[in-house]
């Protein structure tokens, strides 16, 4: 007997409409912190650098944080089950903190320093109980592959749709705002965290998760000493976890610095530019997230994400050539994304799919079933990624003097001219901005991510090696130690 449970499609449903909430405000915090403290704030390359050093920092320890987070889901016991508990708290707790991050609190030297530190650390702390345990939630609905591949799919395609409403119209709220940019970030920060919380509470009370015998195995409690031998014996987590750390650093390096690149090396400064090639990559990324059950019919995954690596490539090259080679407009910009987020979006999904794969393998290898340590993966990796990330955008904006000589002193104009016009700001940025500071802009932003999601590639081509038909033998095997 081989365990493998039908999801009703309310189940599905409720579970990945409720990711838009959460990954509206992760896109917030993600894409446009900095943004705040940069273009709304004011920061000195000093601040701006210590400000990158605190959230790296935060971010390592949050990263180290989120197995222990997942021991504590796994061995979590209610009347709501493990997961729901701790989605709840995290949600509300975070909102909270995530709010207070997009304020100005009129501190400023070593006192907004400190206060910032704290209230990022918590932040990451907070959101973890959320994040951790809603992802490792939907491995537990059913063993089927299928079943997996279409929920991770639906998952990403709200969470996609989410975050791109944020990235799209973010940018041109707070530069338009009558109220000033302050207060621009604060109302979105409010609308955001609101939203956030009332989707995870809907999740709280109407989902109803299915029976998977598989996943209701008794065992003992997972101890926090044992964390180590199970991630570090799966060997095939091991390698998800080197691999895609490296594809993230990339990626978010990309995702991190487009916004400046629009503003400051395409001169669109407060237009619809952004917002319009945000609309071309939620297209993209969506119907890549749709097409992929469909594609997984045709081909191996192994296939899927050699195609994927491919059109990211394409996208990249497109990408640097844009004011060198090929003309600087939004034809080859958009055609650039078309290509680097539907190769993005494919491999979103091949990693939750791969992930909850390894549930079973360690289970099979090492005797015991942890998708809440597993499922800690993915926002480990993510954080460690951010980590990077932040790190080298803070020092781009730094070394190239793109914060010094454009961007800092056009924070201050528009701090003591509220009335400012678009066509003023992109004239300033136009006489400030130097082919120097935009080199140093495109290298980190292209040939820096391109060179990391190559190597990402060649270590999962050469040592992940669960497939369709190991995953079946070791499934069923499971099957048979439960009769």
């Amino acid at each position: 007997m081989n365990e493998l449970v039908k999801v009703p499609r309310s189940t599905k449903m409720i579970y990945s409409m409720s990711g838009i909430g959460r990954d509206m405000m992760y896109a917030l915090y993600a894409n446009f912190l900095l943004v705040f403290l940069t273009d709304a704030i004011g920061v000195s390359d000093f601040q701006l650098v210590a400000i990158g050093t605190i959230i790296a920092l935060a971010r390592v320890w949050d990263a180290v944080n989120d197995p222990m987070m997942g021991v504590i889901v796994d061995n979590t016991k209610s009347k709501h089950g493990k997961f729901k508990p701790w989605i709840l708290i995290g949600a509300i707790s975070s909102a909270v903190i995530f709010f207070l991050l997009f304020q100005d609190l009129g501190l400023s030297g070593t006192a907004f320093l400190v206060v910032f530190g704290i209230l990022y650390v918590l932040s990451g702390m907070t959101f973890t109980m959320n994040d951790i345990s809603y992802w490792s939630m939907y491995p537990s609905f059913t063993s089927d592959p299928k079943e997996r591949e279409q929920i991770g799919s639906l998952a990403r395609i709200f969470a996609s749709l989410g975050m791109f409403i944020v990235i799209a119209l973010v940018p041109i709220i707070y530069s338009n705002y009558a109220g000033g940019r302050k207060a621009a970030f604060s109302l979105i920060a409010l609308v955001i965290c609101i939203i956030f919380v009332i989707s995870q509470v809907i999740l709280f009370v109407f989902l109803k998760q299915p029976k998977n015998k598989l996943a209701e195995v008794k065992q003992a409690n997972t101890k926090l000493k044992d964390m180590i031998k199970i991630i570090g014996k799966n060997d095939q987590l091991m390698v998800i976890i080197v691999s895609i750390f490296l594809f993230n650093v990339g990626y978010f390096i990309t995702t991190a610095l487009g916004i400046y690149f629009f503003n400051y090396d395409f001169n669109k400064f407060g237009g619809f530019e952004f917002t319009l090639f945000s609309a071309i990559l939620a297209i993209s990324q969506l119907t890549a997230l749709i097409s992929f059950p469909i594609l997984m019919k045709k081909m191996t995954r192994k296939k899927l994400f050699t195609m994927s690596v491919g059109l990211i490539l394409i996208g990249y090259a497109v990408f640097m050539s844009v004011g060198y080679i090929l003309p600087m407009n939004m034809l080859f910009i958009g055609f650039a994304g078309l290509m680097l987020f539907s190769g993005q979006g494919f491999i979103q999904v091949l990693v939750l799919v791969m992930l909850a794969d390894t549930i079973e393998y360690g289970h099979w290898k090492l005797g015991t079933r942890n998708e809440s340590i597993v499922f800690a993966i993915n926002p480990f990796v993510t954080k460690l990624a951010t980590a990077v990330q932040t790190i080298v955008v803070a020092i781009t904006l730094a070394a190239s003097g793109l914060n010094r000589g454009v961007i800092e002193p056009l924070t201050a104009l528009s701090e003591s001219n509220p009335g400012l016009t678009t066509e003023a700001a992109r004239a300033f940025i136009s006489a400030n901005v130097t082919d120097s500071m935009l080199l140093g802009l495109r290298t980190s932003m292209i040939v820096l991510p391109l060179l990391m999601i190559v190597l990402s590639y060649l270590i999962y081509r050469w040592r992940y090696r669960i497939d369709a038909k190991m995953y079946q033998e070791i499934t069923s095997e499971l099957a048979n130690r439960l009769e």
